[in-house]
């Protein structure tokens, strides 16, 4: 099945799953939405995926305006007690979980790396607006200098199919969670969900523990670590070393194998990867190329923050930083599918002689699929528009310029949240 189809079964789906009775009575807060008034689930559900940047007051204006046949949301104070009748950040996390398992179950062959899938999995940090939910449910952080100057950041993770560009799973949790924490809960996730067959994780430098790598030994996970320079297994290895991780009698833990092979870089400085994998087959080379594929993770980050905005977030609550996240990863997404489904089209029909490749223009896509997949929901356009998005993002493109290095610079940020100064589109 091609990905547009996939992408607009996906859409026919979470419709279905939002019109549906099960889905109120699952998210509702208790005797909530339960009679006739003016704002229903679903049209509180079709405002926070329509919603921009922009204050209340406009997107308000902006959906009366696209939504002329189905006028709602007329009253601004109803609106902001809907906001909280509802677990609406569960209603999006569950359909980015079906959205998961339709994607996996009909895309057919998937993209491999020799033979085995892709999985990436990395944190970042989220700046949130101080609020007491916020400072209550991620943290309550406070300057080194100042211990007076409070501020509130949470850690999101997610697991990322690099080489389908696809998010898989998410979660977000207070600041001072560990990273390997997170880890091993996707990792719990894609077992219990049936997709991690043939597959791979590659870690960034900081997941290495003995824990981690013995839990993914132990679970038959193979794995790609990137390991800090100073530990004592990089520095006893010398090329493509294969050496023991001993165990201990009062941690019940036995001896085990593990792999570190280095990897020069073009600057001089040399990196250093552990594995579970033996096989001889796989080589120093194969693993360094491996290891690089997980930069498109970084890339998937860098597009949720500064492509879509994520941290300029609308609400102050955990609720709504909840389901802004999950909903800005489900139009991630969808978009993903029509992106990778253009891209082939233009590659296909690319003129040989042409200087440089091209690509279909990923920010164009999202924002289309943000103003057309809500108007779907409300029955305003068909899922025809999806098509048209296709057509559209073939006549914008954008050139792809490969082998691009830059050292990435080290940005100090400050609080870049001001509730009361809201964008005006």
């Amino acid at each position: 099945m091609k990905k547009t189809e996939i992408c607009k079964k996906i859409i026919s789906l979470i419709t279905s799953y939002i019109n549906s009775p099960d889905c109120l009575e699952a998210h509702r807060v208790h005797k909530h939405f339960t009679r006739k008034r003016k704002i229903s689930f679903k049209q509180v559900v079709i405002y926070l995926l329509y919603s921009s940047k922009a204050s209340m007051f406009q997107n308000l204006a902006t959906i009366l305006d696209d939504f002329v046949k189905n006028r709602f949301l007329e009253c601004q104070s109803k609106l902001y007690q809907r906001l909280e009748q509802a677990s609406f950040h569960r209603c999006f996390k569950n359909s980015l979980i079906c959205q998961l398992i339709f994607f996996f179950f009909n895309i057919g062959k998937r993209k491999t790396w020799h033979d085995k899938h892709v999985f990436a999995i990395d944190g970042s940090k989220l700046q949130l607006p101080n609020s007491k939910s916020n400072f209550e449910e991620f943290s309550e952080m406070f300057s080194a200098h100042n211990h007076d100057r409070k501020f509130s950041m949470a850690l999101a993770s997610m697991v990322y199919d690099v080489l389908e560009d696809y998010i898989v799973h998410a979660s977000i949790n207070p600041y001072l969670t560990s990273e390997r924490q997170a880890a091993v809960n996707h990792l719990k996730t894609i077992e219990n969900l049936g997709i991690y067959d043939n597959s791979v994780i590659v870690f960034d430098r900081g997941y290495y523990s003995e824990w981690l790598f013995r839990y993914c030994v132990s679970h038959s996970h193979p794995c790609v670590m990137r390991l800090k320079e100073k530990i004592n297994i990089s520095k006893a290895s010398h090329g493509d070393t294969i050496t023991i991780l001993p165990g201990n009698a009062k941690e019940r833990t036995e001896d085990i194998r593990i792999r570190v092979i280095d990897v020069p870089l073009e600057s001089g400085e040399t990196e250093y990867l552990a594995t579970n994998i033996f096989d001889d087959d796989y080589t120093a080379k194969m693993f360094k190329d491996l290891y690089f594929l997980r930069w498109s993770v970084e890339s998937k980050y860098y597009e949720l923050k500064y492509r879509v905005n994520l941290e300029e977030f609308n609400g102050a609550t955990s609720n709504s930083i909840k389901q802004e996240l999950f909903i800005n990863m489900l139009i991630s997404n969808l978009s993903a599918l029509i992106k990778n489904d253009a891209d082939e089209t233009i590659d296909k029909t690319a003129n040989s002689t042409n200087k440089y490749r091209y690509q279909a223009n990923r920010t164009f896509i999202i924002g289309r699929i943000k103003r057309v997949f809500p108007r779907i929901l409300a029955g305003v356009c068909m899922l025809s528009s999806v098509d048209r998005i296709i057509d559209e993002a073939l006549k914008r493109k954008s050139q792809i310029q490969p082998g691009r290095k830059q050292k990435r610079p080290r940005i100090e940020r400050k609080s870049k949240h001001f509730r009361h100064n809201k964008v005006t589109v």
